[in-house]
């Protein structure tokens, strides 16, 4: 990452001896678009596409946006290609603990932030298609210019239920009533409930895909996001 030009490279914290990086790119006091990955290291294609991203992608908006990234939030679970990590936690679902290491970097990390938007990347291991869940404020919802874009590269989730939610076109707005949802366990709820964004938005692409398709379905996501924010 450091060979890349016009970036900054932080380590957050370590975790089982491996780094959590964060990368800085465009301009300072530009609107910020948050892209976070690895959260669930069985899913590599986030990595992939935040990692490809960083490459070059975010190149296109420079001098407009300003870019936090964590392509891999979870390293130990990303190396041991796991779900969970090495206390055997679901880190997606422990935002309300204080006792996982990397919720507790993340929490650093977000401490008196407030993001433009957020893309959180993920797959499903069983979806025919991609899809994405999209919690959004006054601005209105991207959603569907989202899975429009996707489409051009990658099969989409037409199920009208997906995970037990209603879906539209791959397009989800969560039931915020779900327990866990309405008190914050989840790293993307907890963001947009406790105010660091307005516009959050996880993005779930298929693994049986290949991982070229799936990390242009990601990069089409944040695509979108970033031309709402321009």
């Amino acid at each position: 990452m450091e060979a890349v030009s016009g970036i900054d490279v932080q380590t957050l914290g370590e975790v089982e001896g491996l780094p959590i990086l964060c990368v800085s790119a465009g301009r300072g006091d530009a609107p910020v678009v948050y892209i976070n990955g690895g959260t669930h290291g069985d899913e590599p294609a986030g990595v992939e596409a935040a990692l490809a991203f960083l490459e070059g992608e975010w190149k296109r908006w420079a001098d407009r946006v300003r870019f936090e990234v964590i392509p891999c939030l979870c390293p130990w679970s990303y190396a041991h290609n796991a779900r969970l990590n090495a206390q055997d936690v679901d880190v997606n679902w422990a935002f309300l603990r204080d006792d996982v290491p990397e919720i507790e970097i993340l929490k650093g990390f977000l401490a008196r932030r407030v993001f433009a938007g957020v893309i959180d990347l993920h797959e499903d291991w069983e979806s025919p298609g991609f899809y994405l869940y999209e919690m959004f404020g006054d601005r209105g919802s991207l959603g569907r210019a989202m899975v429009e874009r996707v489409a051009r590269v990658c099969p989409i989730n037409e199920n009208a239920e997906i995970e037990g939610e209603v879906a539209v076109n791959g397009v989800i707005h969560p039931n915020m009533e779900v327990a866990r949802r309405k008190y914050g366990e989840g790293i993307p709820i907890a963001l947009f409930q406790r105010g660091h964004t307005g516009h959050l938005v996880t993005s779930e692409t298929p693994t049986a895909q290949p991982m070229d398709v799936r990390v242009a379905a990601h990069l089409a996501t944040i695509e979108v996001m970033v031309e709402a924010n321009v």
